[in-house]
């Protein structure tokens, strides 16, 4: 899930989060595809930004990422699951830039 500012909405989103109008009442559920209309309308509303389904794209180098990883893991590396974590992070990472 991630948070979307609504300039930056586009028809296809998928909401992962119900959008309420100011009484509570749901204006659209979670799950439901944004089209052109909705999107307008959501903008009208004046909303700043809904959560959708999905992840951020990531926008710096792959190279980069493992550069910060290391860094913030080297302190503590030799803790077990430290390691493992750190593993998992960055198969995670591989695994969302070679998609």
């Amino acid at each position: 899930m991630r948070r979307v500012p609504s300039e930056k909405l586009e028809p296809g989103m998928i909401l992962a989060r119900p959008i309420l109008m100011k009484n509570g009442m749901v204006l659209f559920g979670e799950g439901t595809e944004l089209t052109d209309g909705y999107i307008e309308r959501i903008r009208n509303m004046a909303v700043e930004s809904i959560q959708v389904e999905g992840s951020a794209p990531l926008t710096e180098p792959w190279e980069k990422l493992m550069e910060e990883l290391e860094a913030r893991f080297r302190p503590v590396e030799q803790q077990p699951y430290m390691k493992l974590l750190k593993k998992l992070v960055e198969e995670q990472i591989t695994e969302h830039y070679q998609s």
